[in-house]
């Protein structure tokens, strides 16, 4: 009994050094909108409420910085280009405000799918909350998204001041949003938007962040996740499979998979190289590729972290495909559940995602 007993301590003990410490490393991956997807639409946006200072360049911002990347291209203009007439009232004579009812009525006449509308609720470059390093001040669907697998940066570490806990002061940028289908004449959706930049940052590079982040309600967009790396300590290929995990944690993924890649040439069952290069793949947006080195990895040891970047692949592959109103895989999906999206549409034939490699 005392001879099994030490076997299976030994047997244990193997495994546990053999799997290595956590290695988890950085990887932009892409997300859906967050309201709705505008691509290959015809926005116009209204003039934004709030502040003069901030709401007159937020919205020129918007329109210069237009995305034009292929695959997420849409056609924006300000809402007070659009032809009209004097039956059309676009902006309230007692509030200074754009009418909702008016606009989406002008809208319709010059072909406009959406209408976004903004209001500037606030800026400040005092000592904020925590809460306020999050893209969006809307905590159950921070929390909705992390649950697709979508990660948030975590706060800046606090600094403890006069027996208080406080964060380091950033520049922040509050802004609402709302997305209005001109069909339905309906929200589909509305938030607001919190976006902080470093203390010393200008006016002009709180605008542009803003911007940035308001796009992203619209637009399928690049977020930071992280992935978690198999780091062996010891075995055939161990010390090749570390070699890529440091250029990984730097953001090198082509140096990464380069070093697995010969890796796994020199030693074919290293089953620790087949599953870093799976998430290698998914940094290409290259899912097929990414599922077939996680079966070879789980072919050769069924560990815990090898099913759960399975499940994690699944879940990226989703994202990827919800973002750009691609069809489901022929496969199918087989561990996770969709990513819902309110009102998605498909691409237009014309119009296919664009890969980064990261």
């Amino acid at each position: 009994m005392t001879r099994i007993r030490i076997t299976l301590i030994a047997a244990a003990l193997i495994c546990t050094c053999a799997a290595g410490c956590q290695s988890v490393a950085p990887i932009h991956v892409w997300a859906p909108p967050r309201i709705d997807s505008a691509v290959g639409k015809r926005v116009a946006i209204a003039p934004i409420g709030g502040d003069p200072a901030l709401a007159g360049p937020l919205l020129a911002a918007m329109l210069r910085e237009i995305p034009r990347d292929h695959g997420r291209e849409l056609v924006a203009i300000d809402a007070r280009q659009m032809a009209t007439d004097s039956k059309i009232q676009v902006v309230s004579n007692q509030t200074g405000q754009t009418s909702d009812i008016a606009l989406c009525s002008l809208a319709r006449r010059n072909g406009i799918d959406m209408v976004l509308f903004g209001e500037v609720l606030g800026s400040d470059g005092q000592e904020t909350p925590s809460e306020a390093v999050a893209p969006f001040d809307d905590r159950e669907a921070i929390e909705g998204l992390k649950r697709q697998g979508i990660r948030f940066a975590e706060p800046p570490k606090a600094t403890k001041e006069k027996g208080q806990e406080k964060t380091p002061a950033s520049r922040t940028l509050r802004v609402s949003w709302k997305l209005i289908d001109v069909g339905k004449e309906l929200p589909l959706n509305g938030t607001p938007v919190i976006s902080a930049t470093h203390p010393n940052a200008t006016d002009d590079d709180l605008v542009r962040r803003a911007a940035s982040d308001a796009w992203e309600l619209l637009l399928p967009h690049v977020v930071e996740d992280e992935a978690e790396l198999s780091n062996p300590r010891f075995g055939k290929g161990a010390k090749g499979v570390r070699h890529g995990n440091e250029a990984a944690k730097s953001g090198d993924w082509a140096e990464a998979e380069a070093v697995w890649k010969h890796t796994l040439a020199r030693h074919p069952r290293c089953h620790a190289a087949l599953h870093n290069l799976a998430i290698a793949a998914v940094a290409r947006q290259n899912f097929d590729e990414a599922k077939s080195y996680i079966s070879g990895a789980l072919a050769q040891r069924s560990s815990s972290l090898y099913q759960s970047t399975a499940v994690w692949i699944e879940r990226r592959q989703r994202a990827y495909h919800t973002a750009f109103g691609l069809p489901d895989p022929p496969e199918g999906w087989a561990a996770t559940r969709p990513v819902e999206l309110p009102n998605a549409q498909p691409l237009p034939n014309n119009i296919l995602p664009v890969s980064r490699d990261r």
